[in-house]
């Protein structure tokens, strides 16, 4: 009972981790590429298998590029994949379930049902990863309306792949990269720019003290 208790607590502690949930999204889209390659090589039924790499392609642009808008656009293509593979098992799967070896040779009839069985597994990382992706968008929501309540600016849109936490705010002040580039610190690059002026000027007051003992040891000679 113990036992129970404990694994269910790390359970809700981990699906409350933002980070890690991202990374298991992360993982789910690079089987989704997996089964699409391995499923496109067959002879049949594998167009679908093409569009779900296109829009697995995809979601890995949006999480690496940390945009809002390629995010909610993903959400909708991961809906709208789910539901063509709902339509494909209907429409396929009895005709490549009982395809005819005698219209057929052996290495067609085994690609497609590898095709079969990786639109089986595909379908199955689809489907778990949209309850994940669900989860983050509620963790993005929560802590963006968290921050919201503390700053009236906020926007909330600003939630999705990205969502603004006090670590996370700990963890840009420590460190220039995050998911999908480098950040650009104004006040870095102008207190850089604000050296470069002290050292010309302190240079150019060093060359005018100097320039008169020159002057005089010219004279001397």
């Amino acid at each position: 009972m113990m036992r129970c208790c404990s694994l269910g607590a790390r359970v809700q502690q981990w699906l409350r981790d933002y980070d890690r949930l991202q990374g298991l999204a992360v993982i789910f889209i690079y089987i989704q590429i997996a089964c699409a390659l391995i499923g496109s090589l067959g002879a049949l039924y594998n167009g679908v298998l093409l569009i779900n790499l296109a829009i697995a392609l995809f979601a890995l642009v949006a999480i690496e590029s940390s945009s809002q808008s390629l995010g909610r656009t993903y959400a909708v293509l991961l809906v709208c994949a789910i539901l063509l593979d709902v339509l494909w098992f209907i429409l396929f799967t009895h005709d490549i379930w009982n395809i005819s070896s005698e219209s057929y040779g052996v290495f067609v009839i085994f690609s497609v049902r590898l095709t079969l069985a990786m639109q089986i597994v595909g379908f199955s990382v689809r489907l778990s990863s949209s309850f994940i992706w669900i989860q983050i968008y509620r963790l993005g929501v929560s802590s963006s309306e968290t921050v919201a309540s503390q700053e009236p600016d906020f926007d909330l849109r600003n939630s999705f792949l990205s969502p603004v936490t006090p670590a996370a705010v700990g963890r840009l002040s420590d460190s220039d990269d995050v998911l999908g580039g480098s950040i650009y610190d104004p006040a870095y690059f102008s207190s850089l720019f604000e050296d470069r002026r002290d050292n010309g000027f302190s240079h150019g007051v060093e060359s005018l003290t100097n320039k008169p003992q020159n002057d005089s040891s010219l004279i001397k000679t």
